[in-house]
């Protein structure tokens, strides 16, 4: 898979935020941070974290050098066994609060090697302007580097011409970073032969996404889909809540079953928790029940994206729950946030089950139809190879 750069910093760390699988909120510790930095008293408070809550805490070092770190991450690098664990990591409050409200500051796009774009966040100032499947020749005139890019992301307000190749002509695009809110869910109905097929793009599952799934199923419910498309490509996780939320939307026939649990270390017991569909009472009316969901998934799809595909497996057959694309990611773990000072620490505490007790492989979820990430055509597009695929498998049965 080639190599994928972000407009702006805080892309990158929404997407590592997202690939945690954990959310549900933070414990705050009882934090007297000095004026250090990363003073030793949050040294050995992380170094406890690993110690404690960590999934594989019988592996940490149980002496370490404290003075040789001067930076959290470079500190959880350290002690975190690895392989299997290359996610715990860290963010400052700033950074965790605007993930979590979909808030941050750029452009708001992603490329790839070759500086051709693959994503454009929805609501974000590129959104409408550049296309996925651009390719960035020059900004503002001179030939197009990271460096470049990166600069103009983080003058904000000032608008930045961006020159692209996209259907073999050269268009100048014109985009003024600036800060602001973005969506994680776009929708459309599908005629399919005598079926109508919901399509879902969703990006993250941020805890602000709640109400935009609620829409959407609005809006599915009321034209009566038969079948569903889940649009995971770029989905690297987030909040178990939202998951569960969408879990509840997908399907009203389990009532107060269990969707999936969470299993800390043997310390931790105590902390296992069960997410479970909603009772009949509690239920809006939006709710759809489905019997097969389609889920378009990469190497990018990670932690709640296989959290959501695992859970459904005991429910509809694994026959319906079909992935088309590219195997996941392989993160069938997740983090609950601790808070030292200014500073969120994310470290891998629990694994991620189904109501059958089975975890996803660190290998990721296999697909049952392979299909390219087709950069020639728009996401949601019929022709697009990963959701062509998906329509002609709803149709015959088959792959492409």
């Amino acid at each position: 898979m080639k190599k994928k750069y972000y407009s702006i910093l805080i892309v990158s760390l929404v997407l590592l935020l997202n690939a945690c699988g954990g959310g549900g909120g933070s414990s705050v510790s009882a934090a007297l941070p000095g004026t250090d930095a990363f003073p030793l008293q949050e040294k050995r408070f992380l170094h406890d974290l690993f110690l404690t809550e960590y999934l594989w805490y019988e592996q940490v070092a149980s002496n370490v050098d404290y003075a040789k770190y001067t930076e959290p991450q470079e500190m959880i690098d350290d002690l975190r066994v690895d392989p299997p664990d290359r996610w715990s990591f860290v963010l400052t409050q700033q950074e965790y609060e605007e993930i979590v409200n979909q808030k941050t500051a750029g452009f708001g796009f992603g490329y790839m090697t070759g500086f051709r774009v693959y994503l454009v966040r929805i609501g974000a100032p590129a959104w409408g302007k550049l296309q996925r499947g651009d390719e960035i020749i020059e900004v503002n005139g001179e030939a197009v580097t990271d460096e470049n890019i990166r600069a103009a992301s983080q003058n904000l307000d000032a608008a930045t011409t961006f020159t692209v190749l996209r259907n073999g002509s050269s268009v100048d695009v014109t985009v003024t970073p600036r800060e602001y809110r973005y969506k994680v869910t776009q929708g459309e109905v599908i005629p399919q032969g005598g079926s109508k097929v919901g399509y879902m793009r969703f990006d993250a599952f941020t805890e602000s996404a709640v109400g935009e799934i609620e829409t959407l199923f609005d809006r599915f419910h009321a034209e009566a889909i038969d079948e569903l498309v889940i649009d995971l490509r770029y989905n690297g996780g987030g909040s178990v809540d939202t998951t569960s939320a969408l879990l509840d939307n997908i399907t009203n026939e389990y009532p107060g079953q269990r969707q999936m649990y969470l299993n800390w270390n043997t310390n931790y017991q105590n902390k296992n928790s069960d997410y479970r569909f909603e009772d009949t009472d509690m239920q809006d009316g939006n709710e759809l029940a489905l019997s097969r969901v389609l889920f378009l998934v990469t190497k990018d799809s990670a932690s709640a994206s296989e959290a959501l595909i695992n859970a459904l497996v005991p429910y509809l057959g694994a026959d319906n729950v079909v992935t088309i694309g590219d195997a996941t990611h392989g993160k069938p773990v997740g983090m609950s946030g601790r808070v030292y000072g200014q500073h969120y620490y994310f470290l891998i505490n629990f694994t991620v089950n189904n109501d059958d007790g089975d975890t996803t492989s660190f290998d990721g979820i296999p697909v049952d139809c392979s299909a390219e990430d087709d950069l020639d055509h728009l996401r949601g597009d019929v022709n697009e190879k990963m959701l062509k695929t998906a329509l002609n498998y709803i149709e015959t049965g088959a792959c492409l």
